[in-house]
């Protein structure tokens, strides 16, 4: 299947803005959907992504899915539709496995005992969040990322997702070098779950590539679609 447009999913506590560097460099029609917020459900995003390819016309775009957006990408893959999805340092349960079942024990014991997320909702500090996400990242472009991350709702971390790739759809993972949320190594064992044939590609950056090395991303999926 040829791929006639990109569509770039938002990870976990993102928004459409991540992608405001990669976006113009595509070469393909491109879009950012933003994923709602309220209600949500891995039904209610795979729903939201197909509406949004509805509006453009697409009939077979590639995906690409920043980190928790693989959940996403995966959850909208049983629709059809899609040519490709590339996972850009993409978390990937098991099939049928959810996020926070993924977790190792001592983290997810440790995640009950606090109660995060018993009001519905998952927040990273901003002390963890610069950690994580902004080490690579320059002064204003670190405070950009940190003054525009949402909660993230618990109830999307809670849900199995299923692998359901049709026929015919081509995968990729993109490896990041430096990643300090999604680890390279995590990253291998989340590419690894993947039962279809997967094209390993690699940048070097840490998590926010989209901001460090917006270039080089849109070039490897100009390359690849």
């Amino acid at each position: 299947m040829t791929a006639d447009g990109v569509v770039l999913l938002h990870g976990g506590m993102h928004g459409s803005w991540c992608w405001s560097r990669v976006l113009p460099r595509l070469a393909l029609p491109a879009i950012a959907p933003d994923l709602p917020r309220a209600d949500a459900t891995l039904d209610a995003w795979a729903d939201a992504v197909r509406e949004a390819i509805g509006r453009t016309g697409m009939r077979a775009p590639v995906l690409v899915a920043h980190s928790l957006a693989g959940l996403t990408a995966l959850h909208t893959l049983s629709g059809g539709g899609v040519a490709g999805v590339m996972f850009v340092a993409a978390v990937i349960p098991r099939d049928g496995q959810s996020y926070f079942g993924m977790l190792p024990r001592p983290l997810d014991r440790l995640r009950e005992r606090l109660g995060v997320g018993r009001d519905g909702q998952l927040v990273m500090p901003r002390p963890v969040a610069r950690l994580l996400l902004c080490h690579d990242l320059p002064p204003a472009d670190a405070r950009l990322v940190l003054d525009n991350l949402t909660s993230e709702p618990t109830r999307v971390l809670e849900a199995p997702v299923r692998h359901r790739v049709p026929d015919g759809v081509r995968l990729a993972y993109v490896h990041t070098t430096r990643d300090r949320a999604v680890t390279p190594g995590a990253q291998r064992r989340h590419a690894a779950r993947l039962r279809a044939p997967v094209t390993r590609l690699r940048l070097e950056g840490g998590h926010s590539v989209f901001f460090t090395r917006p270039r080089e991303l849109a070039g490897l999926i100009n390359a690849w679609c």
